[in-house]
């Protein structure tokens, strides 16, 4: 039997969203954008249990997220700003995930992917979990792989 820890990302997405951001997330059941279309950040969970976890952002959730965490308008977000900000959301969702996974384990630094036309595989892996959730004006999707074969 493969462990899912579906509800923990759940848990711990909305927790960051609202204290950092205070944006309420909500589960929604829709087809995921392509991710062509969304900044992604990731970091990896290395050790006892190996892995990653995917964020990826809506331009409109990117921009709500910058916004609220640097207090600024959206209109003074700059593409930096929102990609130093989906990398301190990620590294806090992942963080705190790996408090739930098997450890001991570490963390990586994030990793930001953005533009357009581009592709990203996490090579060797298994997706585990793979939830959208909104919040605002904007979709995010959260992603969990685990390496290959490590699936508990």
């Amino acid at each position: 039997m493969v462990a899912t820890y579906e509800s923990a990302i759940e848990q711990i997405a909305q927790s960051v969203f609202s204290t950092m951001l205070n944006v309420e997330l909500i589960r929604v059941e829709q087809p995921a954008p392509s991710d062509h279309d969304l900044l992604l950040a990731t970091v990896h969970i290395v050790g006892a249990w190996t892995g990653s976890i995917v964020l990826a952002l809506s331009p409109e959730a990117a921009i709500e997220a910058a916004a609220a965490m640097l207090q600024v308008g959206a209109g003074d977000v700059a593409a930096a700003d929102r990609e130093d900000v989906a990398a301190e959301l990620v590294n806090m969702i992942g963080g705190n995930l790996k408090g739930v996974l098997p450890g001991p384990s570490f963390l990586s630094l994030p990793t930001i992917v953005s533009g357009n036309d581009f592709g990203m595989k996490v090579r060797d892996s298994e997706l585990l979990d793979d939830l959208m959730l909104s919040g605002g004006n904007g979709v995010l999707r959260l992603r969990l792989y685990t390496q290959a074969g490590d699936a508990i």
